[in-house]
């Protein structure tokens, strides 16, 4: 696919996309409408696109960065881990982000209320 997108072996809907995709990365600026509407017309909403665009464009700042910092790559044992750990784990399980809010907001409040407690607390000025 990434060699000869014409003839790869997948979906003329996502050959559409990638299609799009490539010439937004490689010549943004020459985006026209006629490049939106045959995306759309391959089954690709106004949504799907703006996520494509904000997704690779976002892979392309990070890549830019990445290269003029000289910031290391992970070694291929990392990257092993890391994918194992989204395959069995996801981003984030369902236990650890619904337990970490109610903490959270009860910490708020808390503060919240400790804040309002002192402020009555002060004299009248």
């Amino acid at each position: 696919m990434l060699n000869d997108l014409d003839n790869a072996p997948i979906s003329e809907k996502d050959r559409a996309l990638y299609a799009f995709i490539k010439k937004m990365v490689r010549a943004s600026t020459s985006i026209t409408q006629n490049d939106v509407d045959v995306a759309r017309k391959a089954g690709w909403s106004d949504e799907a696109l703006y996520d494509a665009i904000t997704v690779c464009s976002l892979f392309q700042f990070y890549n830019n960065w990445i290269d003029a910092t000289g910031v290391a790559d992970m070694p291929a044992l990392g990257y092993a881990m890391s994918g194992h750990r989204l395959a069995t784990e996801g981003y984030a399980s369902e236990d650890r982000a619904e337990s970490a809010k109610p903490a959270r907001t009860a910490k708020r409040r808390k503060a919240s209320k400790s804040k309002s407690a002192k402020k009555s607390k002060r004299a009248p000025k």
